[in-house]
Order: C-alpha cells, then sequence, then structure tokens
C-alpha cells in the first residue's frame, strides 16, 4: 500500500451495526503503535479506522533509501512530500522524524531536490519533537545551503526537544545556533567536531538536560559542553569513553556532579593500563547509573578495568542516594569469566551504604559467537558468583531476544524515545 492510500478514504464502509468504540479501537491501535503492517491492514477496514489509524502511522516517519522492489519513479522523500501536500491534514500527526542514509553505497541526502522542501514543511508546522539526521559519509559544509536552511530551520522550531545527529564526517557549533527549545541532544560517529574557544552559539541552546556521545572523541565536544552555560543542569548522561578520554570525563562529572541524577557509562576498553587515570568525582545527586564493561582474556589476566568499576561504584553509593543500578557485562572471546574479581562487586553491592538501591539489574551478552558458552555459563551461575548479593535481593535470570546495539539504552530513566529499541532493531537490519 502506498502513501496515497494511508492519506485518502477507501471507497467500502464497514457495517455500522459492527463498529467498536472509538475509545476501545484506540486503545487496541495504542498497543499496535509499533507494527506498521497492521496499522496499514486498519487503515483499508473503514473510514472511522482509517482516521484513527493515521495519528499512529505517521507519528514517527523515517526517509531513506528507494527499496530494491519499489517503483523507482518516484523517491521516497518526494512520495512523502506530495501526500503531505495532497493531506495537509496528516502534518499535524507527526512527531518524530528520521532522516536516513545507508551505512554502504552512494548517499541520497544532499541529492534529494524535496528534502529541503519537506523539512522545511515541518517546521513551518512547528509540531516534531524528535528530528534525527543520520549521515554516511557527508560534512555538514557539503550539504546544499537549501538543505542546511531547512535543517537548521527545523531545528529552531519551538516544538522540538530532541536532536541526534549521526555519521556527519565534520560538524561545527555554528549549526545549533537558537536551537533554545532542544532538550536532549545525542551525538554519535562523528569524526571531527569543530568549536572555537570565542564562539558563543553553544549558548544559543536552551538548557540540555540529556545527552549522549557514541563511537566517537569526546575530548572537544566535552571542552565544548564546559565551555557553554546550556549543560551546567546536565541531568542525564550517556557516553562512551576510552582511557585516554578519562581525564576529559572527568572534567564533565565534575562540572555537572550538582545536577547529574543519571549516567551510563560504557567503558570502550578491554584492559586498563598501569598507572592510567582513574575516575574519582563524587555525584551526590546521582540516582541512576549503568556501567558497560568488556570482558576479554587480557582483561581477566590483569583484572584492571573490573577492579575500576568497581572503585567507580564505591565512589558514588557513599551518598545513600543510588536507585537504580545496571551493570553490562560484554564478553568479548571465550575468556574465563571466574577469573574476575566477583567477590569485590559482592562485596560492594551488600554493602549497608545501597540502602536506598531499589533495581539492580545485571547484563550479560556475548559479542561474538565464541563468547556466547561463557555468556551461559556466567548466567547460570551468577548467584554463585554473588552470594551475598543474591541472598539479600535474589536472581531472575530473564532471557532478552534484543540486538546488543540496544542494551546500552536499556533500562533507565529518560528514554530517549519510546522508539529507541525500534530504532536500533531497524538500524541492524539495514
Amino acid at each position: 500500500m502506498g502513501m496515497a492510500e494511508l492519506g485518502n478514504p477507501t471507497d467500502h464502509e464497514a457495517d455500522p451495526q459492527a463498529r467498536l468504540p472509538p475509545e476501545l479501537l484506540l486503545v487496541i491501535l495504542h498497543h499496535l503503535r509499533f507494527d506498521r503492517n497492521a496499522l496499514r491492514q486498519f487503515c483499508l477496514v473503514s473510514r472511522q479506522l482509517r482516521s484513527l489509524s493515521q495519528p499512529f502511522i505517521f507519528e514517527h516517519i523515517s526517509v531513506g533509501t528507494q527499496a530494491p522492489t519499489q517503483i523507482a519513479s518516484q523517491s521516497p522523500c518526494s512520495s512523502l512530500y506530495e501526500t503531505l501536500c495532497q493531506s495537509p491534514h496528516i502534518v499535524t500527526y507527526i512527531r518524530h522524524v528520521d532522516i536516513v542514509s545507508p551505512k554502504l553505497g552512494p548517499t541520497w541526502i544532499a541529492r534529494e531536490s524535496t528534502l529541503p522542501l519537506l523539512l522545511t514543511l515541518l517546521a513551518d508546522a512547528e509540531i516534531v519533537r524528535t528530528f534525527r539526521l543520520r549521515c554516511s559519509s557527508e560534512s555538514w559544509g557539503d550539504l546544499p545551503l537549501e538543505l542546511q536552511h531547512s535543517i537548521q530551520l527545523l531545528m529552531k522550531s519551538p516544538s522540538l526537544r530532541n536532536l541526534d545527529f549521526s555519521g556527519v564526517v565534520r560538524l561545527t557549533t555554528d549549526v545549533f545556533k537558537c536551537c533554545r527549545s532542544v532538550e536532549r541532544l545525542k551525538f554519535s560517529k562523528i569524526i571531527v567536531f569543530d568549536w572555537d574557544l570565542e564562539d558563543r552559539s553553544g549558548e544559543c541552546f536552551g538548557t540540555i538536560k540529556s545527552f549522549t556521545s557514541l563511537d566517537m572523541d569526546i575530548v572537544s565536544v566535552v571542552a565544548w559542553m564546559i565551555a557553554t552555560p546550556s549543560f551546567r543542569a546536565l541531568r542525564d548522561l550517556r557516553i562512551a569513553v576510552t582511557h585516554d578520554e578519562v581525564n576529559a570525563l572527568q572534567n564533565l562529572l565534575h562540572h555537572v556532579s550538582g545536577t547529574l541524577e543519571s549516567l551510563s557509562l560504557q567503558l570502550m576498553i578491554w584492559y586498563w593500563p598501569k598507572g592510567a587515570p582513574t575516575c574519582s568525582i563524587s555525584l551526590p545527586s546521582l540516582r541512576s547509573l549503568r556501567l558497560s564493561i568488556g570482558i576479554t582474556k587480557p582483561c581477566c589476566d590483569d583484572d584492571d578495568i573490573f577492579h575500576w568499576a568497581i572503585c567507580f561504584l564505591l565512589e558514588q553509593h557513599r551518598y545513600k542516594t543510588l536507585q537504580h543500578l545496571t551493570l553490562d557485562l560484554r564478553f568479548e572471546d571465550a575468556s574465563d569469566p571466574h577469573a574476575l574479581k566477583w567477590s569485590e562487586l559482592d562485596s560492594a553491592l551488600s554493602d549497608v551504604m545501597f540502602s536506598a538501591l531499589k533495581t539492580l539489574v545485571v547484563t550479560l551478552f556475548p559479542m561474538y559467537p565464541e563468547a556466547e558458552p561463557v555468556v551461559r555459563l556466567v548466567g547460570d551461575e551468577l548467584p554463585r558468583l554473588l552470594p551475598w548479593t543474591a541472598a539479600r535481593d535474589g536472581f531472575e535470570i530473564v532471557r532478552l531476544n534484543r540486538p546488543t546495539s540496544s542494551f546500552f539504552f536499556w533500562p533507565g530513566p529518560l528514554e530517549w524515545s519510546e522508539c529507541e529499541g525500534e530504532y536500533e532493531i531497524l538500524e541492524d537490519g539495514e
């Protein structure tokens, strides 16, 4: 079914006597809101279901490249733009916009002539809450000026709350001038991040409550965050670091130590070199902590990274404010899990200072097939590896069928969006 069929009424109508109450239909549609095929089928039943389904169908739109099975006469972007022009009421349903360039192959974002028109139309409506731009090999300066203008126009919309830039080869901070309504900012896979000490464009943000940085050098980003006032009241931080970036992380945590309530820290390190700095910043307002640790043979031989994580944990618990704790153990190979210092972790988790802890989640997952037996072994033996913690709280083993890329976002407060897991699954399937 094409865009036109989703936007225009069907010719047939169901028997009025067989209609369900709209309130009940809305409950059903709410449960099916992530099942695109089911929503499309609902649209074909009757005019009533079409009108009720449209807000769920068009709430999240993702514009990418032409599917191999589609007719090449019209691009997905131009097809969507034409539908919105023919049915203007649909624009009011759109809340989340995802512009996706393929990971491999030629990009389409810079060549698509209707993309600036589509983004301008959405910006004028002032209803979009989330905007994601996923590039593959473009620098911001290489994009057509008309496209740059339309993107900035959308980012300045008073309705926009969540902003996500991914895969931009080179990004400068002057892109974000006057984005005063943005509250959650996410950067990932940005090769070069440019900012000038004299550039005060960062002040054009409002108050940023949540910041995420993945798969990129954080040193220049952290320096920019510290130099601008928009991040002084940061509540939620999700960041991946290497041992070369610990000093930058420590400076950032010190900068937001009074307001930070949720921290997701992904340690992109397989071992902790002797003499490398440790992070000793205390976070008195911290309520939720997530530590993601890579486990491999060097780590088991010299357990510095595991010990570092425990020391960081102990530094935070003395304030008795930590309520939610998640430990991600990413097993890289068939290393011996018994070589890890489980007794240290067990002792830390069993400390009376963790009296405020309400939730403890330990996630285990293999990064490669050879690590799967290790994960099964640890899952079965976890109550024996952490006996004191198990005696106090008990363990419930739950196996989740989710891609590893989504684990960094699950669980935790201040969800980026209700579809975070869905977006990650779609990204893996590209």
